[in-house]
């Protein structure tokens, strides 16, 4: 593999001008396919296979002409009247009807308006109206009081309200910045008279950003170190052009995807980040031993030499964060599988241009990247270099189990807190607590219970309603008493003259339960579609249209739900909000006590959850919960399971190809163990910050996005294998090289070729990996200044598991275990090492043919001077 990359970067030097333009049409040409057909990116996290998907399913089985509602574009507009008022005084009522007048005047497009209106005169006329509604249907007075209540929009005081209606777009990523200035001017409007307006809803997020400073921060950082690694200018700027040339690539075919695939808000940002990390790290370590490699040979074959050997470590590398990104396709989690997918291509564009594109632009650079050439014995040193490097490995070398000790100990206290770990979706009431979103959604929780942020949808399918289930027969015979009583008010009275007329048999029942106009969208989650109308009763004669039992036990079966789930504990409130058509299928709203980040949420959803099994099992119809909530619990849940699988797959196939490059069966066990310390102590610190709110640093602490563990994981693993290959790699070439070990060179005789190798190997790379670790830092932290949560907690998390990883695990930890097994670092059983490939990642076959090259030109030069005397 050395000698083919070698003959890739030979190539790719000497191409310049070729290469280079190759890699600008490819930018383009992905560039113009992406305006052409590309899509927008979504924000819903629904998964495949989960009970939260199923009963979207039912759910759009039984209302098939409502729209999706995970794909809701809700809005919802708060209002708060002024201290000491309330909303339903005239000021502040004229006030509300220029903010909904002028919402109605300029968002034209809008859907859902049942509950759009002033809430002072809305609510009023939809409380009694529902009222009115479940009373005439036979529903008992303090249930319908009680359902009507449910669905105010002015709070119990008067001083909160709100309002709701839905944007006409296919999803909240296609609404767009004009509708949502709309709303923000009507806020505007509110404030200037005195109330305190928000929105909120999926509806009115805030539109999908990549903010140009956190690029710009962390690329000039790294200009700052490259300038400092290299000493020249024009040399920093190679990999900042090539990396930007990667993340474009990758940036622009991701945006072509969303064309064909729907890609999450968060999907680019993720891309950017790693892989403009990636890219310039990797253009270091090429550029790094092309600059070692061109004390000693042309400037062709320096390239050609970078590429075959640090660029054999760069494939591998990249190949370890490759397939940790695509290895998250075992979740069965398709957001979060294409979020890996897509990162992953970044990741290979990177290696990519790394072999290609650098040589490349060192060719155009000349000698005027790099100081002069000195001659080739200057290199040669008779004495060891004293760097920082040096120093810090001799140290280690001194107290190996001194270290290991501190590091086990230190990253192991940092790690306790991961145990406190909460994770959650983000929603409004997660948003920042300067956002519109946030405030909207607190003041909801003020006016009308935390519940109200953590409403959730029942659909309900009762096509196989079992007639003659047992725990329905109360339900029935109570439709046909109160059908029979109904019969007997209506009946006409008989003519006089006529005695013995009968009464008019009973009509049809109606629903205990109707659907009801105007349903709450669950504020800032997934709203419920628009509900069906009801049907007027009927009166019906008995040879017209006897009474329906199977209906009614579908009634019956509604009526059993809301009872079964009202009697749960943290169960606010259970009503039902619509019927479909044939009036088999039901949707019901619940709400609970608690908002959504709260543990008893989830418990919640278990218990109704196991409760679900239960109807179904008693009554024959399907039920299920979906909302954000769920969908959360359904995503914690799948990534729990799962995660095991995973690290063993990433973990065992990572040190699989450790055990290749290496030849040693124990360095890749101490890489992995290294590794688990680090993201441990990686989680404690985020949750410290960031949930916790250590030292009060962050403003809004909250729980953790739910995917971001495995993710964190996945990535951190890529790139924690990055270092231990580049730091690795050069010892294992060092200790190829001189097996016998060179006491002269090393200075110290009691140093055994191992020993001298891991001090040697550590010396030549120590101050690239170091730079290299601070530029991967210095580019996550930038992304603190996201406006996306989910990128500011990750560039934290990462930034935290690089620093952890590289200055404790890798030039720490891993050193002082070597040099504590000693013999046993390059050990392999026979076994293995017959059946594992070899492949030259050292590029030790490169090494020896230059050798030979140059023994046979100072041959031919001492055959010259031979000739010559």
């Amino acid at each position: 593999m050395a000698k083919l990359l070698y003959r890739i970067g030979a190539w790719s030097f000497k191409a310049k001008w070729l290469v280079i333009a190759a890699w600008f049409v490819i930018l383009g040409a992905i560039g113009g396919a992406a305006v052409t057909w590309g899509g927008a990116f979504v924000d819903n996290f629904a998964i495949k296979n989960t009970p939260s998907q199923e009963a979207t399913e039912i759910y759009m089985e039984q209302f098939p002409d409502a729209r999706n509602p995970l794909r809701g574009t809700g809005v919802n507009v708060v209002f708060k009247a002024p201290e000491g008022q309330k909303l339903t005084e005239p000021q502040n009522v004229e006030a509300m009807d220029k903010v909904v007048n002028y919402i109605r005047d300029n968002l034209k497009e809008i859907t859902g308006t049942e509950r759009f209106g002033n809430p002072a005169v809305l609510s009023p006329q939809i409380e009694q109206g529902v009222y009115n509604q479940l009373t005439e249907n036979g529903v008992p007075e303090l249930s319908a009081k009680a359902d009507a209540h449910n669905l105010r929009l002015l709070s119990d005081d008067e001083t909160i309200g709100y309002t709701t209606f839905s944007i006409d777009e296919p999803m909240p990523g296609e609404v767009t910045q004009a509708e949502r200035d709309v709303v923000s001017q009507a806020l505007d409007i509110g404030r200037a008279e005195g109330l305190q307006v928000e929105a909120g809803g999926p509806g009115f997020g805030d539109p999908i950003e990549i903010s140009s400073t956190s690029e710009i921060i962390g690329i000039s950082v790294a200009a700052v170190i490259l300038v400092f690694t290299f000493g020249s200018l024009l040399a920093a700027g190679m990999p900042l052009i090539t990396a930007v040339v990667g993340v474009g690539i990758g940036s622009l075919a991701i945006t072509l995807a969303t064309g064909f695939v729907d890609l999450n808000n968060t999907t680019p940002a993720l891309a950017v980040m790693i892989g403009l990390a990636v890219g310039i790290d990797y253009a270091l370590f090429i550029m790094f031993r092309y600059r070692r490699e061109r004390l000693r040979m042309s400037n062709q074959e320096a390239a050609g030499m970078a590429v075959g050997t640090a660029g054999s470590a760069v494939t591998f590398a990249g190949l370890t964060v490759i397939i940790a990104l695509v290895a998250l396709a075992v979740a069965r989690i398709t957001f979060l599988s294409y979020m890996g997918f897509a990162a992953a291509f970044t990741v290979l564009v990177a290696v990519l241009v790394s072999l290609t594109l650098v040589p490349a632009l060192l060719g155009v650079l000349g000698d005027r990247g790099f100081k002069s050439r000195r001659s080739r014995r200057q290199h040669v040193r008779t004495a060891p270099n004293k760097t920082m490097g040096r120093r810090w490995v001799q140290l280690v070398h001194r107290v190996p189990a001194l270290v290991i000790v501190l590091c086990i100990v230190g990253l192991g206290a940092l790690s306790y807190p991961a145990t406190r770990l909460h994770l959650s979706l983000p929603s409004d009431t997660t948003s920042n607590v300067d956002t519109t979103q946030r405030k909207s959604a607190d003041l909801l929780g003020e006016g009308f219970g935390d519940g109200i942020n953590a409403q959730m949808l029942v659909a309900v399918d009762a096509h196989q309603v079992l007639d003659d289930a047992p725990v329905l027969q109360p339900l029935i015979r109570a439709q046909e008493a109160q059908a029979a009583q109904k019969a007997a008010i209506a009946a006409p009275p008989a003519p006089e003259g006529e005695p013995g007329a009968e009464p008019a048999p009973p009509a049809e029942e109606a629903p205990l339960a109707p659907p009801v106009e105007g349903e709450p969208a669950p504020a800032g989650e997934v709203p419920p579609a628009e509900p069906a109308p009801a049907e007027p009763p009927v009166e019906l004669t008995a040879q017209e249209a006897p009474l329906d039992v199977h209906k009614a036990a579908a009634n019956a079966a509604f009526q059993y739900i809301v009872q079964n789930y009202s009697n749960t504990p943290d169960v606010k409130h259970v009503q039902i909000i619509g019927l479909s058509e044939d009036g088999l299928g039901a949707q019901m709203l619940i709400t609970p006590e608690s908002n959504p980040e709260d543990e008893s949420t989830n418990q919640l959803i278990s218990t109704l959850r196991t409760k679900e099994q239960a109807v179904e099992d008693a009554t024959g119809v399907r039920a299920g919960i979906t909302g954000l909530v769920p969908i959360q619990q359904d995503i914690t849940n799948r990534l729990a399971g799962v995660m095991p699988l995973y690290l063993s797959i990433v973990v065992g196939l990572a040190i699989l190809l450790l055990m290749v490059i290496f030849r040693s069966f124990w360095v890749p066990i101490v890489a992995g163990v290294g590794f688990l310390l680090s993201i441990g102590a990686a989680f404690g610190v985020t949750v410290l910050f960031w949930q916790e709110g250590l030292w009060d640093l962050v403003n809004t602490p909250g729980p953790i996005i739910a995917f971001m563990p495995i993710f964190l994981i996945g990535v951190c693993f890529g790139l924690a294998m990055d270092y231990q290959v580049f730091l690795v790699s050069a010892m294992r070439e060092h200790y190829v090289a001189n097996p016998e070990g060179s006491q002269t060179e090393l200075g110290d005789p009691r140093n055994n070729p191992i020993e001298e190798s891991i001090v040697e190997g550590f010396t030549s790379t120590a101050r690239v990996v170091t730079a290299a670790a601070l530029i991967m830092i210095s580019v996550f932290v930038a992304f603190i200044g996201q406006p996306l949560p989910f990128i500011k907690i990750f560039g934290f998390a990462l930034g935290a598991g690089v620093l952890f990883d590289a200055f404790f695990i890798r030039m720490a930890f891993v050193p002082a275990a070597m040099f504590l097994m000693g013999r046993r670092t390059w050990h392999m059983p026979r076994w293995l090492d017959k059946i594992l490939p070899r492949i030259d990642v050292e590029g030790t076959a490169l090494e020896r043919e230059f050798e030979a090259k140059q023994e046979d030109r100072r041959a031919a030069e001492r055959e010259a001077e031979k000739m010559d005397a």
